[in-house]
């Protein structure tokens, strides 16, 4: 699998996951202003405008934290890793990707807009974090 894609572009792959991750902010400042109604996200399971609020400002906080790892890791800002910091961060990416899988499953288990919408843009950022996660950084 690493070989078909490490034919796509490892900075592109990194413009792509953080427009996934600044798309993804948007919707949850859309939920946190009111104007996405609380029950599209988190699979309608928010018992209340505010448990969604809690939940969308610590998915924000989440994204930005790994916006910043993938603007280094895709070396949209190149950083020279030694050995060490390019296998933290190669395990670090290649360890969440399950995770991001997962993800993936929640979308089409969720509401509609979670189905039609957000899981479009999961598998996408999905895709391109899998092309940022296999780069070899030593």
């Amino acid at each position: 699998m690493k070989e078909w894609i490490r034919k796509f572009n490892l900075r592109k792959a990194g413009f792509i996951s953080v427009a996934i991750g600044v798309l993804t902010i948007i919707v949850h400042v859309l939920v946190i202003t009111g104007v996405l109604p609380y029950l599209w996200v988190n699979g309608g399971r928010s018992e209340s405008f505010e448990v969604a609020q809690q939940t969308s400002f610590s998915s924000i906080i989440i994204i930005l934290v790994s916006i910043v790892i993938t603007i280094i890791a895709s070396q949209i800002i190149p950083i020279k890793f030694n050995k060490f910091w390019g296998i933290v961060i190669s395990v670090f990416l290649i360890v969440t990707l399950p995770l991001s899988f997962f993800g993936i499953i929640e979308q089409f288990l969720g509401t509609m807009f979670e189905k039609c919408v957000m899981s479009i843009v999961t598998i996408v950022g999905f895709i391109a974090d899998t092309r940022i996660a296999f780069e070899k950084r030593w």
